[in-house]
């Protein structure tokens, strides 16, 4: 089955991630998957701009690293970008005759086709020279001119219709170009279906995902304050929440949104919000008080490049530290990662029903690959979470006392919700006695600290820990965590193909950890890769701070290999990265 990787460039202004959003759908309407990743420069609004599109008969989930057509709009701000499209030998590229000059390594090169897309947008009274290369890209893929026109009205609705009238004019005089000057690159397999069959499939991003997950899950109240690269999710939610009878509120700032989420859980309302690190870091003192208040929080992280402003319109898993160890205090909540797009609906619906049910914060880790990258997917499942507060049968029996944090088995007490007799409590942030006076006395405190974390511990044992992929006979193996998933089970089948067995598990559960699973994945290991994308390697040095309290003399040896963004992991990279060190057995 042949998949093909095209890369749009451009500066901003040139359209070209409408053009690959554009794209994306009308080739999900002929027939194909893929999925479509945003790149921008680190001024976030303006600049340069690209798109990178991968599209084939089944569905795609990571990037094969190879661009095998480049389409250019515009060369002024292509080097900005040049290791994140890199270019072969065997790439045809494809420029506009108002591109500009060529980089200095694609100037010597014959092999390069320059097309009119801008005066063919002109002729017909248009600047989107972006639409005329829909039609002429599309017209390749044999999507038909009902679905390029589909495409354009979706993306242009919001526009008049003299707008939208042009614009897929345009995309038809591109398509005709196709005819009359051919790519000469065949294009991606499309999937085999019955004549006349509608392709069943979604066209989300994870950012929407991940807000459509919390709200089946039973979130009802958002506190939102924009930040890239999460403010997609928020945006999405605004437009939602209401018809399912919920509310979203923009804050001033990230203190009063995670301030205002805590009060809505207090209130017995399903509740979270959305950010990225710096954000993150602002809401650190307010989680704490979640924590200390066993009050339901979600925290939807989307992560970014950092420390400080860092790059945030780029990928990275540099804020595992932050979001395992960031409080002060003894804090014990939970740490989820997203591991694709479709797992974002995943684990925002088990977040939303850990935290009520738990009485307890909820960090949601996906970054900016998953949540502003588009795939075309088959639909989810049914959300199989909802939010379930364990809450106190009031009014006590006459003569007892309510004890809001009653130190039960499980850990969770009864929690009242305002206005019910017989269920007042003191809520802060002091220490407390069970009956939520607070106190200084050393027995509450290491009662209360007990039951936090006790009420968490089971969950190692739930079976959404995460996703184990193993082979026949393997005896390497690749842990790993969010958006490196994908890429690790193509690496995996890659490998296959080459006569090397590797099992890939990836962990959606980070804290607490599921030690006792894990060791069970490295039984009959050799050697196991614990991959990550971040610089000083957070989740490693984490794992091997907990395998060092048990017995290692049974342990595999891990290899620790960590580098930072925003150049992603590719298939490849692990493949040779596995061959070399591993190979021989």
């Amino acid at each position: 089955m042949r998949n093909l990787t095209i890369a749009l460039t451009g500066s901003g202004g040139t359209g070209v991630v409408a053009l690959g959003e554009m794209l994306l759908r009308a080739a999900g309407n002929t027939g194909y998957y893929g999925i479509l990743r945003k790149t921008f420069g680190p001024q976030i609004r303006g600049g340069e701009s690209a798109a990178i599109l991968r599209l084939g008969p089944q569905p795609l989930a990571s990037f094969g690293g190879e661009i095998d057509l480049l389409l250019a709009l515009d060369w002024s701000n292509f080097q900005r970008f040049a290791d994140e499209i890199p270019i072969s030998t065997s790439t045809l590229i494809i420029e506009d005759t108002a591109a500009g000059e060529r980089p200095t390594q694609l100037s010597a090169r014959d092999s390069i086709k320059t097309l009119d897309f801008s005066g063919l947008a002109q002729s017909l009274g248009s600047a989107h020279s972006n639409i005329a290369l829909l039609g002429y890209v599309a017209a390749w893929l044999n999507c038909s001119e009902e679905q390029v026109k589909a495409a354009v009205f979706q993306r242009l609705h919001k526009h008049s219709e003299e707008t939208v009238a042009l614009a897929q004019s345009v995309a038809a005089a591109g398509a005709q170009w196709q005819r009359n000057h051919p790519i000469g690159l065949s294009p991606p397999d499309a999937v085999k279906q019955a004549p006349g069959a509608t392709p069943e499939h979604w066209l989300a991003t994870g950012n929407q995902l991940a807000g459509l997950g919390a709200l089946e899950a039973g979130i009802r109240f958002v506190a939102a304050y924009p930040i890239t690269p999460a403010s997609d999710a928020l945006e999405w939610m605004a437009g939602k929440i209401e018809s399912v009878g919920g509310h979203l509120v923009q804050a001033e700032d990230e203190l009063a949104a995670v301030n205002m989420t805590i009060g809505a859980g207090y209130g017995g309302v399903p509740a979270m919000t959305a950010t990225s690190g710096p954000g993150l870091a602002l809401m650190s003192e307010a989680m704490g008080l979640a924590i200390a208040s066993e009050t339901p929080l979600v925290i939807l992280n989307v992560m970014r490049g950092g420390p400080s402003t860092g790059i945030p319109t780029k990928s990275e898993q540099s804020d595992f530290n932050l979001a395992v160890y960031g409080m002060h205090g003894d804090a014990p909540h939970v740490v989820l990662a997203a591991s694709s797009i479709a797992d974002c609906h995943f684990t925002m619906g088990w977040a939303v029903e850990i935290a009520s049910e738990r009485q307890t914060l909820v960090i949601v880790l996906s970054d900016q690959l998953l949540g502003q990258s588009m795939q075309i997917l088959p639909p989810t499942a049914t959300m199989p979470f909802k939010a379930s507060l364990t809450q106190a049968a009031l009014p006590p029996a006459e003569g007892e006392d309510y004890f809001r944090y009653l130190d039960t088995e499980s850990g969770v007490s009864p929690m009242a919700v305002p206005g019910q007799a017989g269920g007042e409590y003191t809520a802060d942030g002091l220490e407390h006695s069970q009956h939520a006076v607070p106190s200084a006395r050393a027995q509450d405190h290491e009662m209360q600290l007990d039951k936090r974390r006790r009420k968490l511990q089971s969950l190692v044992e739930s079976s959404h820990w995460g996703e184990v992929s193993r082979r026949d006979n393997a005896e390497l193996m690749i842990l790993c965590w969010g958006s490196l998933f994908p890429i690790a089970l193509e690496a995996q089948q890659r490998l296959q193909e080459r006569g090397l067995a590797v099992n890939v598990v990836n962990l959606r559960l980070l804290s607490p950890l599921p030690v006792v699973a894990l060791r069970n994945c490295m039984v009959g290991m050799t050697k196991v890769w614990v991959m990550e994308q971040n610089h000083q390697g957070q989740f490693d040095q984490y794992l091997r701070s907990h395998l060092s309290q048990s017995d290692c003399a049974d342990l595999p040896e891990l290899i620790r290999y960590c580098r930072s963004g925003p150049r992603l992991f590719t298939p490849m990279e692990i493949v040779e990265l596995v061959e070399k060190a591993g190979g021989a057995q």
